[in-house]
């Protein structure tokens, strides 16, 4: 009798550890798909927010490329496919087309700023630990850029360089003017695109009066660009120049620095200052320039030599082909753009 009570007890025994199992089982189940279903849906939220916004847009321009929006991202690191573009990786961003390639050393920093509230792309920016100043500032011109938001004259560190590289500008340099490479007025669409353009790392020295200064061969040149722009979008690139520069009259105009009244950092002053364009033909395609062929497009750059010259307008004299600024500027231009017309710059295709 005895015997029996404990074969009872043994197989109830068993049964409950039985029961405790399933519901072990039962319970890792569940929580591994509730708690993976959350995980998969932060992970989406941090893809829309972050990586969807840094990703370039490689669709026709009559779609986001003509605004300047992104798509969304793929696989981190997997580049979307163009149907004329090659991935590059010295590109800083794949299927930006305004972009040159980047040369990877320890003198040069790379950076991007994207518009969070548009979820689209400001510009790109090469910036020089050496000369503390912008080599390069890299952007889409678009109507869409443009709104009714007023000057931020907030200027300050760039948040995505170390600090210790930048120049602290709450004044001017001293002698020179803070000079934008991405105009203020080029982004007025809303507060955050504009305060960008006061970042540290797109403003470089610049004489004034007779340049940087209405009706100076800068400004004028700037608003020589603006007016190329167009419903398929126009790619700048405006640099800097270190060396010493023949300006197009003959004109030679010596390397010099500057020192920063704010911090006494030295500034290395530009002795040229440039601007690479380049767009479709026609303007109104509704294309993205991945799309066209050479001769759908056009392209070519304007330097004028950093020195007080008002009145001096954009000339054949300062129009050269890309291919040619390259030799001179050591930046490969619109890298990714395989058919961009780099060794021809028509007269006629730019008004003058």
């Amino acid at each position: 009798m005895m015997r029996h009570r404990r074969t009872r007890r043994k197989s109830g025994n068993r049964i409950i550890l039985y029961i405790i199992a399933l519901i072990a089982l039962g319970v890792m189940y569940l929580s591994e798909r509730f708690f993976g279903e959350e995980q998969a849906a932060t992970d989406t939220i941090e893809l829309t927010t972050q990586d969807t916004a840094n990703q370039p847009s490689h669709t026709a321009a009559s779609q986001p490329e003509q605004a300047g929006l992104t798509l969304p991202a793929k696989e981190e690191n997997e580049p979307q496919s163009l149907p004329t573009n090659v991935a590059r990786d010295d590109l800083y961003r794949e299927g930006w087309a305004e972009l040159p390639a980047e040369k990877r050393n320890k003198e040069l920093y790379y950076a991007h700023h994207i518009i969070k509230g548009e979820a689209r792309r400001n510009y790109s920016v090469c910036f020089s630990r050496k000369h503390h100043c912008p080599v390069w500032v890299a952007y889409p011109l678009h109507s869409s850029y443009k709104g009714d938001t007023k000057r931020s004259d907030s200027f300050d560190y760039d948040p995505a360089l170390p600090i210790d590289i930048q120049p602290l500008l709450r004044r001017s340099f001293g002698e020179y003017t803070r000079g934008h490479l991405l105009g203020s007025a080029e982004r007025s669409s809303s507060m955050e695109a504009n305060q960008q353009t006061f970042y540290a790392t797109n403003i470089a020295p610049q004489t004034q009066e007779g340049f940087n200064a209405s009706n100076g061969a800068w400004n004028n040149l700037e608003r020589f660009a603006a007016r190329q722009m167009c419903s398929d979008t126009l790619y700048v690139v405006t640099g800097c120049l270190f060396e010493d520069f023949t300006d197009s009259d003959g004109t030679n105009i010596k390397a010099t620095t500057t020192t920063n009244k704010n911090d006494g950092k030295k500034i290395a002053v530009p002795t040229a200052y440039y601007k690479v364009l380049l767009r479709t033909r026609k303007g109104n395609t509704g294309r993205s320039v991945y799309d066209c062929k050479a001769e759908d497009l056009k392209c070519a750059a304007f330097i004028v030599g950093h020195r007080s010259a008002a009145g001096r307008k954009p000339t054949v004299a300062s129009m050269m082909s890309v291919e040619e600024l390259e030799r001179i500027a050591g930046v490969e231009f619109f890298a990714g753009v395989a058919n961009a017309p780099k060794d021809v710059a028509n007269v006629r295709d730019w008004g003058l």
